[in-house]
């Protein structure tokens, strides 16, 4: 077996798995003895994934397949895991909340000391259908997507990639036209919402766009063509105000910021946020868009719903278009969920991010912004103990709500399949589980 077929091997389901950053090093195949270097991130059964300097892939390599001297070293850097309490079910505490709303379901996440508490759910898939929703259900997360995007820029930053203060005229001007005002913007005033790009933005953006695609009938070159054409459509839009004058919620000025991304990368941000994110953290139950978009019969995952009562058919319509994903179309299992949130509330230096500052400048809001960091916004409440990051998400069809107190290393969220009254529903649902575990 040579080098290449030893890491084309299938990314490895890593049971009981170890995360954690390491510097980077030399590994030899034991088949062939040629080398590469790159860091260990992850440490399963019979299993590693490691992050290759040369592209920032991260792939699974069995043990047997490294050299006797690698395999020990491995040994020796591995911290043993400390035993992880059990998960409480939280369901009975929001039993009541659908009726109570009128949503048809609600899930809900604890994170207390970098684990995962508890997790809950209660209510229905289908309005008017018997299917109940179950814990390793798939929620909609909306814009509360955009930390995990800022998240990943995060990841090209510390890799020396790209910069904060990288402007979209050094990656994407010789690639695409835009107006002037738009060339001094920096990647991080894009993250916070101060590039000037419009919160709402005309249908014209969408001409290149196949719009109710789903991210997995489309290859990665027209996900990259097209949604470098959405992002030259809004780079040619007049600023809604001066860039870095002041906020502008911009769903849109995420999507030029993971074009950055793409540009530096070649990959589209769906791969990247599957390598550099979810396969790190072990998220395994992710994906984008609906996740109930395969439903043929009877509902398998929460379907989206308009007024709480009815169901929106998997198919066009079902989300916001795919090429906004960037700004709003993760979904995720709850236990997902807090293995990511687990992440943001202890500053945990891992697979993702290696570096405190990086996690400092994530959460730390940006002078007259409106409170607002990078990809979340800066909050406090009595429960906190201190500063909170948060964040709300919607399409319209769904709703989702993230608190983070890094001081207490505990988080919370909730999920709706619902829009209109899923605020309402999850901070219902937020202020049952903040009394009774964390007040």
């Amino acid at each position: 077996m040579n080098l290449h077929q030893i890491f084309l091997i299938a990314a490895l389901s890593l049971i009981g798995s170890t995360c954690f950053a390491q510097e980077s090093r030399t590994w030899t195949s034991a088949a062939t003895g040629r080398q590469f270097s790159g860091s260990l991130v992850e440490v399963g059964d019979g299993s590693v994934s490691i992050r290759r300097d040369s592209d920032q892939a991260v792939f699974a390599v069995k043990l047997a397949d490294l050299i006797p001297a690698d395999r020990d070293w491995i040994a020796q850097h591995t911290p043993k895991p400390s035993p992880a309490g059990p998960i409480e079910d939280l369901s009975a505490l929001i039993a009541e909340i659908p009726k109570e709303t009128g949503t048809p379901a609600i899930g809900i996440v604890l994170v207390e000391d970098g684990e995962t508490r508890g997790i809950g759910v209660s209510g229905v898939r289908k309005a008017e259908s018997p299917e109940k929703v179950e814990s390793d259900d798939r929620w909609h997360l909306g814009s509360c997507t955009k930390s995990m995007t800022a998240t990943l820029a995060a990841t090209f930053v510390e890799d020396g990639a790209i910069a904060w203060e990288t402007t979209v005229s050094e990656v994407l001007g010789k690639a695409m036209k835009m107006l002037d005002a738009y060339e001094p913007v920096t990647l991080g005033q894009l993250l916070a919402h101060r590039g000037g790009i419009p919160g709402d933005v005309p249908e014209s953006v969408y001409a290149g766009v196949d719009f109710g695609a789903s991210v997995k009938d489309l290859s990665d070159r027209d996900l990259l063509k097209q949604r470098a054409a959405y992002a030259e459509a809004v780079l040619n839009l007049t600023p809604s105000r001066p860039p870095d004058s002041g906020f502008e919620y911009s769903n849109a000025g995420y999507v030029v910021a993971a074009v950055m991304l793409e540009k530096v990368s070649g990959k589209p941000w769906e791969k990247l946020m599957e390598e550099r994110l979810f396969k790190p953290l072990g998220m395994t139950a992710s994906g984008f868009g609906n996740a109930a978009r395969e439903d043929k019969g009877k509902p398998t995952q929460p379907w989206p719903h308009q007024d709480g009562k009815t169901p929106i058919p998997p198919g066009p319509g079902d989300d916001n278009s795919w090429v906004i994903g960037p700004a709003g179309s993760v979904h995720a299992s709850l236990k997902d969920v807090a293995r990511y949130l687990a992440m943001h509330a202890t500053g945990a230096l891992g697979p993702v991010l290696k570096k405190p500052e990086t996690f400092a400048y994530l959460h730390t809001a940006v002078p007259d912004n409106d409170n607002y960091a990078r990809g979340w916004k800066v909050s406090r409440t009595a429960w906190s103990r201190g500063p909170a990051v948060a964040h709300d998400g919607s399409n319209t069809l769904n709703y989702c709500s993230f608190w983070v107190a890094p001081e207490r290393k505990a988080a919370v969220a909730a999920f709706t399949n619902c829009a209109e009254k899923g605020a309402d529903s999850c901070r219902a649902a937020i202020e049952a589980i903040v009394a009774k575990y964390l007040d």
